[in-house]
């Protein structure tokens, strides 16, 4: 199920990596919100990208 905040965060995600809590910050939604949206990109967009590092958790648009 798609979050409301989805297609917000998604014109947020650049060729850079961003770790959630900086996205958080512009839709002024919570950290949780905005990784659940951004972890359900990651598996339903192939353009979006993830990587993570123990407590880090990076996105970025791939090509």
């Amino acid at each position: 199920m798609a979050s409301r905040y989805e297609s917000k965060v998604y014109e947020l995600l650049f060729r850079k990596p961003v770790m959630p809590n900086e996205v958080a910050l512009k839709p002024d939604v919570s950290h949780r919100t905005a990784l659940r949206a951004l972890m359900h990109l990651a598996l339903t967009k192939e353009d979006v990208r993830y990587k993570s590092s123990g407590k880090i958790h990076l996105f970025w648009k791939g090509s």
